[in-house]
């Protein structure tokens, strides 16, 4: 099939369909998964895809010790660092010459999604994202109140004051090789969500 006739068939199908069908948000919300109070829903839904969730710093720091963690990076547009400059060598650039040499990045996290355990990270929270993608664990610090319910409310914040959004629903995963799920492939083998 030529080029001319592959349009003229998608044409032909476009004039044949019907309207799209109208839904309302009780047809596409998960009952299920918004079941509690909203940071309830959240915690489950993100340990659900073996995210960790601290509220705790004296906790936070516990598990970042147990991970071996000695040296951070903290986003520079990240205001509370959560007193981890007093227990780990924490920089606040990335140096992109030695990604390596950092064991852990926290940066802003804008907001969450409860529905799917999902944290959003805005390219106006954070002044460098090889923060939340290098290191081997990821700490995104978000606030309470920047939870919502289900995704239709997370999708209509996406693209307010940004163009570009990081949905990060737990840690980086594949199934390419071999059908084998591994973790940490192509970001943070360990993602935190720290809600202040």
């Amino acid at each position: 099939m030529d080029k001319k006739a592959f349009i003229d068939t998608v044409r032909r199908a476009q004039k044949k369909s019907s309207p799209l069908p109208q839904f309302t948000a009780e047809d596409v919300v998960s009952t299920t998964a918004i079941s509690g109070t909203p940071m309830e829903a959240f915690k489950r839904n993100f340990k659900a895809n073996h995210g960790e969730v601290f509220e705790d710093a004296a906790a936070l720091v516990e598990r970042l010790r147990q991970l071996g963690c000695k040296k951070g990076v903290a986003d520079e547009k990240l205001i509370d660092t959560l007193g981890l400059e007093k227990e780990f060598e924490l920089s606040r650039k990335f140096d992109i010459e030695n990604p390596d040499q950092y064991d852990f990045g926290i940066s802003n996290g804008s907001f969450v999604i409860a529905e799917d355990g999902t944290i959003a990270m805005k390219d106006c929270d954070i002044a460098d994202r090889m923060v939340s993608i290098a290191p081997w664990v990821h700490i995104a610090v978000v606030k309470k109140e920047n939870i919502f319910t289900t995704i239709g409310e997370g999708l209509e914040k996406i693209l307010e004051n940004t163009p570009y959004t990081i949905l990060v629903a737990g840690p980086s995963k594949t199934t390419d090789v071999e059908g084998v799920l591994v973790e940490g492939v192509h970001g943070p083998g360990k993602q935190i969500c720290f809600f202040i």
